[in-house]
Order: structure tokens, then C-alpha cells, then sequence
């Protein structure tokens, strides 16, 4: 029995109660009952609340025999890899995928690298960093460190990167469809919405041709490392 499950029995609720109180949905709420789902800090709020307890006794375990393990029981590295798993975010960095350079891909670096979220970003689940290193200047330094999520949900001038053909930009963008982005550069966002700019210069891509499209949630003006 999960520490969750344990919670939830012991406050008297079903899955459907829940569900009612924390306005989670019932499947939602049975994947992180089996762990295949993971408490973001929104939920961690919201079901702690409904529980009566605090945000420390919602994260405690308990063993096979459904007797509760206190955070002291963990010991301090079982407490730092369960705050890892929700508090740290993956780093990647912009790699030469051939010899002559003329290839770049975004390769994740490992675990020991990874990075604590930036306190606005805990609820978001699949963001993670990424350093400039001069890939995208001039918006942003050498020293820049981006802060990306999966391009799930798009809309007119969000910010984006996007890997094509090998190659790497980072552009505005001025209008989505299902099927297309037209994109401009960062700087020109305003003048085209003033008119002063032309639109010819908009560039037009094929969404299902690109190699991968991340959305910029947030940045910082120093590298991570």
C-alpha cells in the first residue's frame, strides 16, 4: 500500500470522494496512488489539505506492513532523492552531431548535473534547462540558461526553439495552425504588429517535418553550472 493510499483510507475517502475534494480526477488520482504518476507541488497542496496533514507527512513512506516511516527513518539521502525527484529539473546542452559542426542536437547531461526548478516553475512537470553556451545570440548570452518545456500547447508570441534539419533557432511566433508555424525574430514581434515591418519575411515551417519544438518558460542571465 502506497503512502498516498494509506492517507486516503485512513481520512475515510474513496478514489470518487477525492476526487470531489481536491477536484483531481479519479484516473489521475489512481495513477499516483500506483506511482505512475508524480506529486507536483500544486498537488502536494491540495491533498495535504484534504488529508488534514502537513506537505512532509503527505511525502513520508510506509513499509510493506502499512506502518508509516517517519522522515527521520529515511535517513538524509532517501529525503534528498524524493525531494530530487520533484524539486530538480533535467539539464541539456546544444551538441555537434557531426564532425564538420553543420549538425546540432540537444543532448541531456547527466544526472549529477540537474539542477533545482526556479520556485515559478514547481508545477510545471516537464520543464527542463538548457544552456545557451552562444546558440542563441543575441537574445541571450553565453552565460544564459533557458528554461523549456515540451511545445504541447502553443499560441502567438510565445517564444520557441526548435530544432529543424539538424539546426537550431529560436524564434517568436506569429501565427499556429495544426499543421504550420509561422514564425519572425524575437526583435521584429512588435514592428509587425505595428505594421512597420513586412510579413514576407515571416518564416514558414511544416510542423510535422520538425525534429522537436520546446516552448521558453523562463530564463536567467547566469549559466546554472
Amino acid at each position: 500500500m502506497t503512502h498516498l493510499k494509506f492517507l486516503r483510507k485512513k481520512n475515510g475517502y474513496t478514489l470518487e470522494t477525492l476526487s470531489q475534494v481536491t477536484n483531481v480526477s479519479i484516473s489521475y488520482l489512481s495513477r499516483l496512488e500506483s506511482g505512475s504518476r508524480r506529486l507536483n507541488t500544486d498537488l502536494i497542496r491540495r491533498l495535504a489539505h484534504a488529508f488534514r496533514c502537513s506537505p512532509a507527512e503527505l511525502l513520508q513512506e510506509i513499509s510493506h506492513d502499512g506502518n508509516v516511516i517517519t522522515a527521520v527513518e529515511f535517513g538524509r539521502k532517501k529525503r534528498h532523492d524524493m525531494i530530487s525527484r520533484e524539486m530538480n529539473m533535467p539539464v541539456y546542452k546544444v551538441v555537434a552531431g557531426s564532425e564538420d559542426g553543420s549538425k546540432l542536437s540537444i543532448n541531456i547531461c547527466s544526472s549529477a548535473e540537474w539542477k533545482a526548478k526556479p520556485a515559478e516553475l514547481f508545477a510545471k512537470e516537464d520543464v527542463f534547462a538548457i544552456k545557451a553556451e552562444g546558440y542563441f545570440k543575441p537574445y541571450f548570452s553565453e552565460t544564459s540558461t533557458l528554461y523549456l518545456e515540451p511545445a504541447t500547447n502553443l499560441a502567438p508570441e510565445s517564444t520557441v526553439v526548435i530544432l529543424d534539419r539538424g539546426q537550431i533557432m529560436i524564434k517568436k511566433i506569429w501565427s499556429v495552425t495544426p499543421t504550420t508555424l509561422q514564425l519572425c525574430d524575437i526583435v521584429d514581434i512588435e514592428a509587425l504588429k505595428d505594421g512597420k515591418a513586412p510579413k514576407h519575411e515571416l518564416l514558414t515551417l511544416d510542423r510535422d517535418n520538425l525534429e522537436a519544438t520546446y516552448k521558453v518558460v523562463g530564463y536567467s542571465d547566469f549559466d546554472l553550472a
